[in-house]
């Protein structure tokens, strides 16, 4: 079904979701080895418009100031043994902290290894 201007349906419903998300608190979601810098929380919302997983990030900086250097390294990466996902999808294999916000949350946990 289309409306005056030639918009389907779904062009509209895709364009209202866009809208919905697009304002959309982000959940962050820690591993029990941050609780020590952010206070005991292991879910923080960051509320506020983030394009990608930095500006996430950078607001969650703003709560948990002291999470930056347990996650970011001196040149602004996420640490080799630091694993963040978004969307179920790792960050670092993507895009980096350029990384667009799939779903609305995010996942912050020490990468496991051993033998």
């Amino acid at each position: 079904m289309e409306d005056d201007r030639g918009f389907t349906t779904r062009d509209l419903l895709r364009q209202g979701l866009h809208r919905l998300t697009k304002y959309m608190a982000v959940t962050v979601h820690l591993s029990g080895h941050l609780k020590a810098v952010s206070r005991g929380e292991l879910e923080v919302t960051v509320p506020g418009d983030h394009r990608d997983v930095g500006e996430v990030l950078a607001a969650l900086w703003k709560i948990h100031p002291a999470l930056r250097d347990r996650v970011l390294n001196e040149q602004g990466e996420i640490r080799q043994h630091v694993n963040v996902f978004s969307g179920g999808g790792d960050v670092k294999r993507s895009d980096g902290l350029r990384t667009k916000i799939v779903d609305g949350d995010i996942h912050i946990f020490n990468a496991v290894s051993g033998g």
